[in-house]
């Protein structure tokens, strides 16, 4: 087990070993690092269930349901630098909700300037 402490919010690794990872080279990866994952504390923790990985030569996009809701969901749009700490992190800031359309949450984006 790995302890990491990041300002205030303190990241067990444990059945999920992609947390420290570098960034994740595929759609199976991103959906063993994720799914099935516990987000959070106490009132506010929840499970991942992982519903799509989708990937561009630049992103990725992660459809993420509550487990115990799956029509509660929001969808990651990941850098391809991002690491599974990145997405956990932002995952316990939006938590899914049932909404007509899964909110966008881009999580370490590169700004490109226009050319």
């Amino acid at each position: 087990m790995t302890l990491v402490m990041c300002g205030r919010v303190l990241i067990s690794s444990n059945t999920h070993e992609g947390v420290l990872q570098a960034s994740i080279a595929g759609p199976d990866g991103w959906f063993e690092a994720l799914d099935q994952r516990v987000i959070g504390r106490d009132r506010e923790q929840w499970v991942a269930s992982v519903l799509s990985v989708r990937g561009t030569d630049r992103e990725w996009w992660i459809d993420v349901a509550n487990a115990a809701n799956p029509s509660a969901n929001v969808v990651l749009r990941l850098s391809r630098h991002a690491t599974v700490f990145h997405a956990v992190a932002a995952l316990r800031r939006h938590r899914p909700r049932t909404e007509s359309c899964a909110p966008v949450i881009d999580v370490m984006r590169a700004l490109i300037p226009n050319s």
